[in-house]
């Protein structure tokens, strides 16, 4: 014979009881979070420990930058700007009248995020297919470029090397 509902006690129903852990403790508390500030300041130390011996702190700002200059103009997930070098490059291909490529204003929006000297926008601007691959250095920055009408702009922007 099956048991009834009526037969079933309220205790029968109740949920096992909860493993009971140790209790809450405030020394064990303070002791984890000493540890945690500790390993954090640890952490941001070495990381920038490690720039510097790698090429500076500065290296490590325009490195930054790079990537800072690509999110401001909205461009970093385009085809024809791409980071490069763990965040140490940029190169970028404009569009040319025979060739796709980026927009013309992307290209200067991230160079005007880099700040580029005017002489050397002047430069680029300037630049013919008969000028060759030109190239200059301003703050933490050389880059080079080439030009021709066809398949437009193409210029790498990179942490220097000194």
């Amino acid at each position: 014979m099956e048991p009834e509902f009526g037969d079933v006690t309220a205790e029968q129903l109740a949920p096992p009881p909860l493993p009971q852990g140790p209790a809450f403790n405030k020394r064990d508390l303070t002791i984890g979070l000493v540890s945690l500030a500790i390993g954090l300041i640890v952490g941001v130390g070495g990381t920038l420990t490690a720039a510097s011996l790698g090429g500076g702190t500065g290296s490590l700002l325009a490195s930054t930058a790079i990537a800072a200059a690509t999110e401001t103009c909205d461009v970093a997930n385009k085809v024809w700007i791409t980071v490069g070098d763990e965040g140490q490059s940029i190169s970028m291909q404009s569009e040319g009248e025979e060739s796709p490529g980026a927009e013309y204003i992307d290209v200067l929006c991230v160079l005007d995020q880099l700040e580029v000297p005017d002489s050397v926008n002047t430069r680029i601007g300037s630049t013919r297919a008969l000028d060759g691959r030109q190239t200059a250095t301003w703050d933490d920055f050389d880059a080079s470029w080439g030009y021709h009408p066809d398949s437009g702009l193409d210029i790498v922007v990179e942490l220097s090397q000194q």
